[in-house]
């Protein structure tokens, strides 16, 4: 018995750690998740800002030939 209550603090301590790691993990998951969708989202948006320049040059274009 004096066995286990000896062991006690230390499992305690070890789940501590892990859950202390846990939390960090998804902290620095969510994160990185985030910066990877602002930039996906900047490319998207870098994507049709240029079909939208190439439309309005052909317009322009069109437009001055006549």
């Amino acid at each position: 018995m004096e066995n286990i209550n000896e062991f006690i603090p230390v499992a305690i301590g070890i789940l501590f750690l892990v859950a202390f790691w846990i939390i960090i993990r998804r902290l620095l998951k969510s994160i990185s998740d985030r910066i990877n969708n602002a930039e996906l989202y900047r490319e998207d948006t870098l994507n049709v800002l240029e079909e939208i320049r190439d439309e309005l040059k052909e317009l322009n274009k069109n437009n001055s030939l006549k």
